[in-house]
């Protein structure tokens, strides 16, 4: 239940977050990891928001400390392709959050990701590369 309140809250977050953007602004990204971290990816920048033990389902996990780190205009656009692959690769799409799979919110519109998804794994190593 606490997992389905905090990713209630990650999207309704970024949802609002995006709303409120003007028009002309940066693109940006949520994605949400198979252990609820948060990546908030910005054309410019890159913020991990990690989970803690209070939050984890078991109690015990630490997704580290929050970080941000600035993108280059290369590394955005690496990460923005492997977003658009996984958005194209529907075969690794699945109908309902679990545990362990990845999350991709663009807008108002989310995808889950198979735990299994050789994409998942790519955006996630190369996510974590990403912050220095």
């Amino acid at each position: 239940m606490r997992n389905k309140i905090l990713f209630l809250f990650s999207v309704l977050t970024f949802s609002l977050f995006t709303i409120s953007m003007s028009e002309g602004a940066k693109k940006s990204y949520l994605y949400i990891d198979g252990n609820n971290n948060d990546y908030l990816i910005k054309s410019d920048s890159i913020y991990f928001n990690p989970v803690t033990p209070n939050e984890s389902s078991s109690g015990e996990y630490n997704g580290g400390e929050p970080k941000t780190d600035k993108l280059t205009p290369e590394e955005f656009s690496k990460i923005e392709s492997l977003i658009k692959s996984m958005v194209k690769d529907k075969k690794n799409h699945i109908d309902n959050r679990l545990m362990g799979c990845g999350t991709l919110a663009i807008g108002n519109k989310s995808l889950f990701i198979d735990v299994n998804s050789p994409l998942k794994s790519d955006l996630e190593n190369y996510l974590n590369s990403c912050l220095k």
